[in-house]
């Protein structure tokens, strides 16, 4: 898996694209969207690394937003047309932050138009640029784990008033929807004009490759298993005989204790053959409960890439 700092202007298709002619490959797929003009960590899997996708977007994710009220756009950023404009002078950091006491936790939101959703078969954004109206967006359920306006500014006669927010929200949160909507809470209109991811799960801002470095030696910037999959943390088990069983369909017991964890990551010694496998239940038996009964929901062969 690469940690890749997408910069702004290239698409998440974009960066997948040179990645599959740097490394030599077409198994390549990233772990979750970042529009055009956003930047940030974009974890990118090569090989059989692209079947953690469903593991590594289930983390939470980080971001840092500008918000700019006063207007709306169609795509909900500065990239769009103008649809709407409203007044603003009213909004401060102090009614900004009692507006956001209603976005924390779990919320229902109705994510852009002009978004990778598909609908009857298509993309939105390909619907969108069809001209099609009136087409039925389907609310999604998100959770924000963490809403804060670090920085307000106001407005001047030639500016509108703009703050700086930190989130962290469950995978397949719009943050453009959320600023629209924060801005609709405010009794005005409010479109993102910068973003930045800052954390994907266990992949931070600060530890990841840009482009560059990536095309001048991406094999430095490959990060193993255990690293990419931040839940496993101590769950990691080397044990012969139960990579055995998982990597032919059989269900395994290891030696060692797992704690009773819900899902291990297994390694034959040489660590040519991992398994993530999932604990299915517990027998009593001659060892003790902590050695619970594992099956492996994916087994990977590690020298074959």
């Amino acid at each position: 898996v690469l940690n890749v700092l997408k910069p702004p202007g290239l698409t998440s298709h974009d960066v997948v694209g040179l990645v599959r002619r740097v490394v030599g490959t077409k198994r390549v797929g990233h772990t979750g969207t970042l529009d055009p003009a956003a930047a940030g960590v974009l974890p990118v899997c090569i090989n059989q690394a692209t079947r953690l996708v469903e593991y590594l977007q289930a983390g939470t994710k980080e971001y840092t937003a500008e918000i700019t009220f006063g207007y709306e756009t169609d795509t909900l950023d500065a990239e769009g047309k103008v649809l709407w404009r409203g007044e603003s002078g009213h909004i401060d950091l102090e009614n900004l932050r009692r507006a956001l006491d209603a976005f924390r936790g779990e919320i229902e939101q109705i994510p852009p138009l002009y978004s990778a959703i598909k609908k009857d078969g298509k993309k939105l954004y390909e619907l969108a640029r069809e001209g099609v109206e009136d087409v039925e967006i389907p609310t999604r359920r998100v959770t924000i784990s963490h809403l804060e306006a670090s920085r307000f500014m106001a407005g001047t006669q030639s500016t509108l008033p703009r703050a700086v927010l930190h989130i962290e929200c469950s995978g397949g949160t719009y943050i453009r929807s959320l600023l629209r909507d924060i801005g609709h809470a405010l009794g005005t209109f409010a479109t993102m004009t910068f973003l930045v991811r800052t954390r994907s799960g266990s992949f931070r801002l600060d530890e990841a490759h840009t482009l560059e470095a990536i095309q001048n030696d991406w094999r430095s910037a490959l990060l193993p298993i255990t690293q990419a999959l931040s839940w496993s943390g101590g769950n990691v088990v080397i044990d012969d005989a139960a990579m055995e069983n998982l990597a032919h369909g059989r269900p395994a017991r290891p030696a060692q204790s797992t704690n009773g964890a819900q899902r291990v990551i297994f390694f034959n010694t040489p660590q040519t053959v991992a398994a993530i496998a999932e604990l299915k239940h517990e027998q009593p038996g001659s060892l003790p409960a902590q050695h619970g009964v594992y099956q492996a929901e994916k087994v990977f062969f590690l020298d074959r890439d």
